[in-house]
């Protein structure tokens, strides 16, 4: 059985151990690091597909525009041909060259209109279909920081809580072991113990201890790992 001693230490012990987990388990806190980097890469599929349906719509635009400027020439045209007013045969000549040329155009136009509207649809679809999906990543994000803001706020209470506790658990160690503990604590990460387990290990590290070295933790004397030199806590039922 620990002494007296050895258990208020243990008291601090388990203290400083929970400061440890509680610095470990904040400083891992994930603000949506790979949410953020899908968003991301997302955001850089759009712009890219989301500029060629840009440039398809826009480019059907214009020639719609471009068509319909055609119509209206041919139609100017026709008149001039058919309204009584041409009579000269080389005017009727450039007319009519110029009705086919037109016509060549509008010809020309309407290949590639039929064909931008085939590849409009699609393109503005997958367009689209990115868009719900940063949408919804984005929904995904904002769950994910809420919590993690939640976790933060425990984290902090119970970091506060327990910060307030040591000052008493380390004034009921004498000053002796308790300098001892702080010298082992500060070279081995915060955390200054380990206990004896059932298996006769370091739960700190893990060593199989010599017999020797659990049988000074039965009589009651401050006894150290073999490996990590952490000090050494021993209850009976353990071993």
């Amino acid at each position: 059985m620990a002494s007296d001693d050895l258990r208020r230490l243990w008291r601090l012990h388990l203290i400083d151990a929970a400061l440890v987990e509680i610095q470990h388990r904040a400083a891992a806190l994930d603000p949506g690091r790979k949410l953020l980097a899908e968003i991301k890469a997302l955001n850089e599929k759009l712009d890219e597909k989301g500029g060629q349906a840009r440039q398809l719509a826009g480019e059907q635009t214009d020639l719609e525009l471009k068509q319909k400027t055609i119509e209206e020439k041919l139609k100017k045209v026709d008149k001039e041909m058919y309204g009584g007013s041409v009579v000269n045969s080389r005017e009727v000549e450039n007319l009519e060259k110029e009705i086919s040329a037109l016509r060549r155009q509008r010809a020309e136009l309407e290949e590639r209109i039929l064909q931008l509207w085939e590849l409009v649809p699609p393109a503005q679809q997958e367009a689209d279909a990115l868009e719900a999906q940063i949408a919804e990543k984005k929904k995904e994000l904002s769950v994910h920081q809420k919590k993690a803001l939640q976790l933060k706020a425990q984290l902090e209470a119970d970091y506060k809580e327990k910060t307030a506790q040591r000052p008493g658990a380390a004034k009921a160690v004498s000053p002796g072991l308790l300098t001892r503990y702080e010298a082992i604590r500060k070279g081995h990460g915060g955390i200054g113990m380990g206990e004896i387990t059932q298996k006769g290990t370091c739960s700190a590290c893990g060593t199989l201890l010599a017999e020797r070295t659990i049988q000074g933790a039965k009589d009651e004397r401050v006894v150290t790992c073999d490996e990590c030199h952490r000090l050494l806590y021993f209850t009976e039922g353990l071993v």
